[in-house]
């Protein structure tokens, strides 16, 4: 499926969930796949992204009846799985609207979404912050952290942004700096002396400048393409060893693992198909890996 077309419009647990459309509990349905992987798709509608705080998972969703990665509905919202319970960390109350990569930075949450991020206190929902972007990024993507730093992809300008969150609990009065430019920016992951980037094409029309990139140097960014390999990349994880940087692409679906020190990449064989894999991330060796699309995630 090209994601572009869709711009117009896992646990081995049992949780308590709460519907997005009617908030009432029920079941988890985990569907067992082979090779020790499981599927979660309840409680889910257009799942986005996934960030690990600790043991708890957090999804974004789009929420609403279409996709749409750049609606302004107030549909959005964040969910909490937790080997207990399951529960709607921020609900669908106005505040997000197609909320897309997150990070946590000292018990705050911080949600890209559409041309703002999002901030919001995990102890008390209730409080939150907004970071605007500049007008032209209209697609604010994905986010990582470095230490007191952290880096903000916007997917339609290709800027990449650096805020400081030394004091998070004080990021509305920050304005984001420019940092880096990275057409496509998507996915991105931060290391102590390297930073990978994602490229996917808002047009849909894959080119040769669609590929995954590495910042060095950040008191002046030096901006190179890792490989060569075209595609419609989305997600990026490192793998918790540092060898490994996975990514999830457009391109028929797929998941791969490129290995740092040879530039080897290898496919995986998925235990189902995914439509759309999206921001992904890693916990104790397995992907957590939205197929937004079908409101699902995979857990491998």
């Amino acid at each position: 499926m090209n994601k572009n077309k869709l711009i117009g419009s896992l646990l081995l647990i049992t949780l308590a969930i709460v519907s997005c459309k009617n908030p009432k509990k029920a079941n988890v349905q985990v569907i067992p796949l082979k090779d020790s992987a499981t599927v979660i798709s309840d409680s889910l509608r257009f799942c986005e992204g996934t960030c690990w705080d600790g043991e708890a998972l957090y999804v974004s969703n789009f929420g609403g009846d279409t996709i749409n990665p750049l609606n302004k509905t107030g549909k959005g919202y964040i969910m909490k799985f937790s080997a207990s319970k399951s529960t709607p960390l921020v609900p669908a109350d106005g505040r997000l609207n197609a909320p897309k990569g997150m990070c946590v930075v000292d018990n705050y949450l911080f949600v890209a979404d559409i041309n703002s991020v999002m901030v919001f206190n995990i102890n008390d929902v209730s409080k939150s912050q907004q970071i605007d972007f500049p007008a032209n990024d209209s697609y604010v993507n994905d986010i990582a952290v470095n230490g007191k730093n952290m880096y903000v992809t916007v997917t339609n300008t290709g800027n990449i942004y650096k805020l400081d969150v030394s004091a998070p609990s004080l990021m509305r009065h920050q304005t984001p700096k420019l940092f880096a430019n990275v057409p496509g920016a998507n996915g991105i992951v931060a290391t102590d002396s390297i930073i990978y980037v994602a490229s996917y094409p808002t047009d849909g029309n894959t080119t040769a400048a669609n590929v995954i990139y590495t910042i060095k140097n950040f008191d002046k960014p030096v901006v190179s393409k890792l490989f060569n390999r075209m595609g419609q990349y989305d997600g990026l994880a490192l793998s918790e060893d540092g060898k490994s940087l996975y990514f999830t692409t457009w391109v028929n679906g797929n998941v791969g693992k490129i290995n740092l020190k040879d530039l080897k990449v290898e496919n995986l064989i998925l235990p189902l198909q995914l439509s759309g894999p999206a921001d992904m991330s890693i916990h104790k060796g397995k992907l957590y890996i939205p197929d937004l699309p079908n409101s699902r995630i995979l857990v491998y």
